[in-house]
């Protein structure tokens, strides 16, 4: 290779090493099948007994934080949750969690 070649052959290789670590980049951050699913990793289900807290107030419905993730919920009775309450899952209405106020001094099941 003659000393006129070296220069072109350098930048054609740093813009192709450039172009491979695009590629790579944007296959890293390539989502899971099922990230774009509800709810924490994916998941589409939460137990059942789960406990967590009020983000917004449920009037019937709001945002209650659980398992490190915001979730859609709804009070089952109707009546209104305050932020910061704490709340149980009891069921599930589609990807709504459907949620009873924990009373302050029971024991979470496990």
């Amino acid at each position: 290779m003659t000393p006129e070649q070296v220069i072109p052959a350098a930048l054609v290789a740093v813009v192709v090493i450039l172009v491979v670590a695009g590629v790579v980049r944007a296959a890293s951050r390539r989502r899971g099948a099922n990230e774009d699913a509800f709810g924490a990793g994916g998941i589409t289900k939460v137990p059942i007994g789960t406990t967590g807290v009020a983000r917004t107030a449920l009037a019937p419905s709001g945002v209650v934080y659980l398992l490190g993730e915001q979730w859609t919920a709804r009070s089952r009775s109707g009546d209104a949750i305050a932020v910061g309450g704490e709340v149980r899952v009891v069921a599930h209405d589609g990807l709504t969690l459907i949620v009873d106020s924990e009373p302050a001094g029971v024991p979470a099941m496990d």
